[in-house]
């Protein structure tokens, strides 16, 4: 079984990105999180707005700076995640939501009650927790490391018990599964 792996010859091989790259794409993750956040709340606001003229949403440029905040932010996202591992950038889409919040308690006058703000704090703590902690990740640049992570042992057997999940002889239900009922005919 032969795969095909960019760097399989050692050229071009993924290295880990520089402090400097790092720094940028998380920059980026966050004003992507911040501004994906606000999408939500701005275009509730246009929505009230236009109800509160008659007209359609649609006409209300409130609302249409929300729609394209919405493209902006995740754009930011899909770059991040292109800077930056992975590891680092989800937590940090987190930080949207206590944004929305806050924002929407000043734009839509919104009450925020004590465990409304305990959950932000929480999340933006849990953000920064994950961020911290986060393993290193590892790059994979040659066919020969892909093939050793493919067949590690413990992988094998996680992907045999998920394959294995609809078996009626390893499901609590009674109910046979749609694929063995089919094999049954």
């Amino acid at each position: 079984m032969r795969m095909a792996v960019g760097a399989a010859a050692g050229e071009g091989a993924a290295q880990s990105p520089g402090p400097a790259a790092v720094s940028l794409g998380l920059s980026v993750a966050v004003v992507s999180s911040l501004v994906n956040g606000s999408t939500f709340v701005l275009q509730k606001k246009g929505i009230v707005r236009a109800r509160g003229r008659g007209t359609s949403y649609l006409t209300d440029i409130v609302w249409w700076s929300g729609t394209i905040a919405m493209a902006l932010g995740q754009i930011g996202n899909f770059l991040a995640y292109t800077a930056v591992p992975t590891v680092l950038v989800t937590p940090l889409g987190a930080l949207g939501v206590p944004f929305g919040s806050i924002l929407a308690s000043y734009l839509l006058k919104e009450k925020l009650n004590i465990l409304g703000k305990l959950g932000c704090l929480l999340s933006c703590a849990g953000s920064v927790v994950l961020i911290i902690h986060s393993p290193k990740s590892e790059s994979v640049t040659t066919q020969a490391e892909l093939e050793e992570k493919l067949t590690n042992p413990a992988l094998c057997r996680k992907n045999c018990l998920e394959n294995c999940s609809d078996c009626p002889s390893h499901s609590s239900s009674e109910i046979p599964s749609p694929s063995y009922q089919v094999l049954q005919k």
